[in-house]
């Protein structure tokens, strides 16, 4: 994962909260602890595990919110063994695409 200042990970873990209608809350992200991308990226799998479990279908509804490719959403199931982390790590990716994208514009 390449390394993403904690303003952005704290951006992209709210646009997960609200592409998945999560409150922040939820995260559980103790005051005291420092937010890394990998801690961030945790949260999200786990997120992820539970909702490939007990409510896929709002997994599926959410996929079109944030605007993850179907097509390479196949692809990267077919060819994963573990399909929550790849999902995951697809979500993550386009979170961050969206955060970058706003920062670009919003300088403008």
């Amino acid at each position: 994962m390449a390394s993403t200042n904690s303003k952005d990970i704290q951006t992209g873990l709210a646009l997960i909260s609200k592409d998945f209608q999560v409150d922040p809350s939820d995260w559980q992200l103790p005051n005291d602890t420092e937010l890394t991308q990998d801690k961030a990226f945790d949260f999200l799998l786990k997120l992820v595990e539970n909702l490939m479990t007990h409510d896929f279908s709002r997994l599926l509804n959410s996929f079109y919110r944030i605007d993850v490719s179907e097509e390479k959403l196949k692809m990267a199931l077919a060819e994963s063994d573990n399909p929550a982390k790849t999902v995951a790590q697809m979500i993550w990716e386009r979170e961050l695409q969206k955060v970058e994208t706003r920062k670009r514009y919003s300088r403008k």
